[in-house]
């Protein structure tokens, strides 16, 4: 039997195809559990849908190590390093803007949150320059973010879902200056940057999933493991219901509901 060239394109084609093709960078999905029917958005499912299509960068967040050193563990060895903290580091969002700009009021609205000073709208009076400053309770602008790396599926462009990150306690820090120019006419852009408490993940294993028929999609895509027996025989309909970030077969839960008065 010949060996395989591993320099070969059809060698490399073999072993991508194997674990389900190559991740492209385009194919994303931001979600954000805060809401406010006060801000630019009647209802949280018109804010999710404008986060999914306006949000044209977003990442995968990274995590990072605080280290200490020890001397002289060993004869001949200087030094060691051990880690000692996870340091979860913040996330950037950057965004397309509607001419109403939509976006750019509801994150107005959400970090005003924090400072208890709400945004005005035309004829209100301005606030007092001594104005003392209150802010709020964590639980008041603090909220759980969702970043799911997508793929396309048999059925749809956003179908496998090999990998989601859900932030816990995000909110904005900063609201980047939004640039503006006369010149060639360009998408007005909007940029956040978030910090949150911690992450954590959900992986799911995708590979073959476009060669499978509908109806074996749910032995793959469980959050189980591969090869499940239960359940089969999925439909179109029901295919969405296996991919949830809370485990297979399992209602999403409610955003929670926050008390976003300012007394």
């Amino acid at each position: 039997m010949a060996e395989k060239n591993p320099s070969s394109i059809s060698s490399f084609l073999g072993h991508i195809s194997k674990y389900g093709g190559v991740s492209t960078s385009n194919n994303f999905i931001v979600e954000v559990d805060y809401f406010d029917s006060n801000g630019a958005y009647a209802e949280r499912a018109q804010l999710n849908e404008s986060l999914l299509f306006m949000c044209d960068e977003a990442q995968l967040p990274n995590v990072n190590s605080a280290t200490g050193t020890q001397n002289g563990v060993l004869t001949g060895i200087g030094s060691v390093d051990y880690p000692h903290t996870r340091i979860f580091t913040e996330v950037q969002l950057s965004f397309m803007l509607d001419a109403n700009l939509s976006l750019l009021k509801f994150f107005n609205n959400w970090y005003s949150r924090i400072f208890q000073d709400p945004i005005k709208n035309p004829g209100d009076k301005l606030s007092p320059s001594n104005r003392a400053t209150r802010l709020s309770y964590r639980s008041g602008y603090a909220t759980t973010m969702r970043i799911t790396k997508t793929e396309p599926g048999p059925e749809d462009g956003a179908q496998r879902k090999p990998i989601t990150y859900v932030l816990e306690n995000a909110w904005p820090y900063s609201i980047d200056a939004v640039p503006l120019q006369f010149g060639a006419s360009q998408i007005t852009r909007l940029t956040v940057n978030f910090k949150y408490e911690r992450h954590q993940i959900y992986q799911r294993d995708i590979r073959n999933v476009a060669n499978l028929t509908k109806g074996e999609i749910a032995t793959v895509l469980r959050d189980d493991g591969v090869g499940k027996d239960e359940p089969k025989g999925m439909v179109k309909g029901d295919v969405n219901k296996y991919l949830l970030d809370d485990g297979p077969g399992k209602e999403p839960a409610p955003p929670a509901k926050f008390d976003f008065s300012v007394s």
